[in-house]
Formats: C-alpha cells, sequence, structure tokens
C-alpha cells in the first residue's frame, strides 16, 4: 500500500513540476524541395507531363506495389508526410527502400505526426543519422518518455497545443509521381493484418500540379512547428545509423518483389490515366501556435463545394460525426432536392468505438432530412478484394476519405468529416473535376453499397433506426456483440463529441 501511494505521490509530482515546452523553429532557414531530375530518368512518363493525370489505387496490394515502385525508381528526392508509420512489414518494406534510395544518393525528407511514436524516436534517430535521410516531427511533446501512458501524463499541462495533430498524406518522388489520400503506413492499409483491415483509396499524380504538391510539402516541412529529431533527443543517444541495418536485418524482407518496375510500368499504369482539372485543398500549418491557427481552411472549401451540389451528394467518410456547419450543408442539400448519401463504418468494422458512438447519436437526425445511409459490414463479401489471401477472414472497415459532386467532380483526401479532421487537425486533399474518375470512383462505390457488402440505415414507423440487410431488417447494432453495444452507449454518454 505504501509503495502504490509512493508511486501516485511521485506522478503527481511529476504533473505539478511538468513545465517543458517545445519551443518552434522560427529562425531556421527554409529548406526547399530540389529540382526534379531530368525525364530521362522517368522516361515512362515522357508522354504525359503535359496534362495532370490521376490513376485511383482503389485496392490495397496495388496501392502498396505502386509506393514500392516509386520509392525504388526515385533518384533525386522522396519526401513523405504521414499520420502513422508501423514497423509491421508493411512500414519496414518502406523503411528499406527509402534506406537504400538514400544509399544510392536520393535525398530524403520525412515529415510524421507525433501522435504514434512512443517507443520510436532511437530508431528515427539512428535513421536520422544518415546523410541523406532527414526526419522531423510535427508539433512534438516535450517530454518524451517511451511508454504511451506516462507520455500522455507528462504533458498534460501542455494538452491544449498537443491535441493539434497533423493527419496529411503525402509522397512527392522526383517531382514526377505523388500519391495522395487515405493510407497510412501500416498493414492494415494494405490488407495485410491477420485480424483487421482497410478499404481505402489514394490517387498517383503526375504533371504540372506535381509544383503544388511539392509547396505543400515545403509548407509543412518548414513550418516552425515541425522540429528535427535532433532538436528532441540528445545526441548522445544515438544508436547511429549501423544500428537500424542490424535492425532490419532481424526482420523478414516481406514485398521486396513488389518493388520491381520497368518505364514501360509506368507508362502503361498512366496509360489509361484521367485526365484532371485540380485543385489543392489544405489546411495552413500553424505559425504562432496550433492552438491559434485553427485549420479549418479545407472544411471550408468543402462546405461550400457542398452548396454548389445539384442532384447528387455522395459522402464516404470513415468516421462520420458532423459539424454545425456540415450538417446545415447537408440539410441545405436535401431542402433543394439533392439526393445525398453518406457511407461510413458500422459498429463491428469501426475501429474507434468512442468515434462511432458520436456518429450514431446524429443518425436519427441525419435520416429525418432526407440522407441515406450505408454502414461498411466487417463481414463483408467484398472483403477479399481488399486483403491478402492469407489474411482472408480478417475484419474489413472502412478508411477512405472522398465525396462524389453531381457527376463531375470529386474530393480524394486525408480528410473525415468529424471535428478532428475539420477543425482540430491538418489536412490535406484535391478537388478535382473530372466526368470520367468520378464516374470510376461510383462504379467502385457501388459494389461497397450492395446489400451483402453494406447495411442501409432506415427509421422504422416508430422512428427507431433500424438496418436492412439481405436478409430483411433489424432493431439492434448488427453484427456487433453486446459488450461493443455496451461499450458504444458508454462512450455515448460522454461528452467528447468535439474531440472526435
Amino acid at each position: 500500500m505504501l509503495s502504490m501511494r509512493c508511486q501516485w505521490l511521485a506522478v503527481v509530482m511529476l504533473l505539478l513540476g511538468a513545465c517543458a515546452s517545445v519551443e518552434p523553429r522560427h529562425d531556421r532557414p527554409a529548406d526547399p524541395t530540389l529540382a526534379p531530375p531530368p525525364i530521362e530518368a522517368w522516361s515512362g512518363l515522357t508522354e504525359v507531363q503535359k496534362h495532370d493525370r490521376l490513376v485511383p489505387l482503389n485496392l490495397g496490394s496495388h496501392a502498396l506495389q505502386w509506393r514500392l515502385r516509386a520509392l525504388r525508381a526515385a533518384t533525386g528526392s522522396i519526401d513523405l508526410q504521414t499520420f502513422i508509420w508501423k514497423d509491421d512489414s508493411v512500414g519496414l518494406a518502406l523503411v528499406r527502400e527509402i534506406v537504400a534510395a538514400a544509399e544510392r544518393g536520393v535525398r530524403v525528407r520525412v515529415l510524421l505526426d507525433d501522435s504514434f511514436l512512443a517507443h520510436a524516436d532511437p530508431e528515427l534517430q539512428a535513421l536520422s543519422d544518415h546523410p541523406n535521410i532527414s526526419y522531423r516531427i510535427y508539433n512534438p511533446v516535450a517530454r518524451r518518455s517511451g511508454n504511451m501512458f506516462m507520455r500522455e501524463l507528462e504533458n498534460l499541462n501542455d494538452l491544449s497545443r498537443i491535441n493539434h495533430r497533423m493527419h496529411n498524406k503525402l509522397l512527392v518522388v522526383d517531382g514526377r509521381i505523388a500519391i495522395i489520400g487515405g493510407r497510412n503506413q501500416a498493414d492494415e492499409y494494405f490488407g495485410y493484418e491477420s485480424s483487421h483491415n482497410f478499404r481505402d483509396l489514394e490517387l498517383v499524380v503526375n504533371g504540372p500540379f506535381l509544383t503544388q504538391l511539392e509547396a505543400v510539402f515545403d509548407l509543412y516541412w518548414n513550418d516552425p512547428w515541425s522540429l528535427a529529431i535532433e532538436d528532441l533527443v540528445p545526441a548522445e543517444q544515438n544508436r547511429g545509423f549501423a544500428s537500424t541495418q542490424a535492425w532490419l536485418r532481424e526482420y523478414p524482407n516481406d514485398h521486396r518483389g513488389l518493388a520491381e518496375s520497368t518505364p514501360q510500368d509506368w507508362s502503361a499504369l498512366f496509360a489509361n490515366a484521367y485526365i484532371a482539372d485540380l485543385q489543392l485543398l489544405v489546411d495552413s500549418p500553424p505559425d504562432a501556435s496550433p492552438v491559434l491557427d485553427t485549420p479549418v481552411q479545407l472544411a471550408e472549401a468543402l462546405v461550400a463545394r457542398i452548396d454548389e451540389v445539384e442532384h447528387d451528394l455522395l459522402l464516404v467518410s470513415a468516421y462520420f460525426i458532423p459539424t454545425p456547419a456540415l450538417t446545415s450543408a447537408i440539410e441545405r442539400a436535401t431542402g433543394r432536392g439533392v439526393r445525398v448519401r453518406i457511407f461510413t463504418n458500422s459498429l463491428g468494422s469501426n475501429n474507434h468505438v468512442s468515434a462511432h458512438a458520436a456518429y450514431a447519436r446524429h443518425r436519427p437526425s441525419l435520416l429525418r432530412a432526407g440522407a441515406e445511409l450505408y454502414e461498411l459490414r466487417p463481414d463483408a463479401y467484398s472483403r477479399e478484394l481488399y486483403m491478402d489471401t492469407a489474411v482472408a477472414e480478417a475484419l474489413l472497415g472502412l478508411h477512405e476519405k472522398s465525396v462524389l459532386f453531381d457527376n463531375c467532380c470529386l474530393f480524394v483526401g486525408s480528410a473525415n468529416m468529424d471535428p478532428r479532421s475539420l477543425r482540430l487537425n491538418t489536412e490535406v486533399g484535391l478537388l478535382i473535376h473530372s466526368p470520367e474518375l468520378n464516374a470510376k470512383l461510383r462504379q467502385l462505390l457501388a459494389l461497397d453499397l450492395q446489400p451483402q457488402n453494406a447495411w442501409r440505415v432506415e427509421l422504422d414507423a416508430n422512428g427507431d433506426v433500424e438496418w436492412i440487410g439481405e436478409r430483411g431488417a433489424q432493431s439492434h447494432t448488427p453484427p456487433a456483440s453486446f459488450y461493443l453495444r455496451v461499450e458504444s452507449w458508454f462512450f455515448g454518454l460522454l461528452p467528447i463529441e468535439g474531440q472526435m
């Protein structure tokens, strides 16, 4: 008992004395994007440089293949911005390609959010010991305990700042190829995790618009709140780059066959690409403070575009918790006769029960406003498309973030339709004018919305929510366990929606 009291006293004293803070680097010189290498290095793209072209990456295996191929093909620079990067088979495959690129002289810049980097500092510091690899951490915590629980406790005094995260996902290689969308760098986003995988979407981009995507990366890379790992971890703790090579040798080299490509492969990829007019939607990173500089630019642009829809609106979001502004935009749309459909996770497919609980409170009002709701089944028949055959029995979740506006336009990016993406975190995406790509995504989503893959959510004659599937209607959340339903009910009691 005395030992327990001492432990709690130590925690209290630690919190009372937790005055450490992070100082932004306003005095740091800008580190700009490198000029693209000669086009001969990307000879397969010679004929497709005059127009902006897009290729959708709907399947995880294809998304990993073209990501690895892009890294393998790099000759000048790799710029990668992401929210999550795990040390699983996919994450390590990406590390191997980045190390190999750096070894052949490619400049690598990686910008990571700090949400899930507990225990990762030694590896990041060792990787950045390579002269061609630089890591920066966006809006980092000051006290960097290796334990996630202790890290949160130790930084409670700075919670208002570190509550604002960078959710952007962007890869730019040589100024020739970019990949943008919703995927993080981990097994479950590509269909290789043993228990739960995601259906997601990204776009490969090629053309003059690459200069704007490079500028976006530079904007965040040079932001004063993006700090080098060397500024956060004492130099004497550096294990050196040799430790990275030893670390990689401890794990199998999975997915290595996917990275091989020829110029003809790139030419074939873009042979059936979609020519499009592109507009960048991006939140401004903070200058004075993440608390003061609210990242709402992307959200405001999306609401404005929703207000222009004339006939049909399809919203796809892993976590759908509409803000007052988004709710009003949906109500205005249905009020002028627009068909509004929303595709999101069910309780059984959602990896964040708290987010589902917040969404559930909005279901009745959305349905009464005239919106159509669809929730992904975790046992969807289509899941075999989105995951490797070795994990074919894993549950399926939705992680895509897209919007289809009428039959002409679409949005693809990193932003969910929830308060965290629309008001707290920074996000990036593309507003695209391409009737052909709009039609392609409608075709892909038509499969997901079939009864064997998603439940149609409606109100019954008594005004209660019911789920319509291929076997008829049911009045409780399918197929979630009693425990999950209780957990969702409990989270629904908490006043945390604004943080979801």
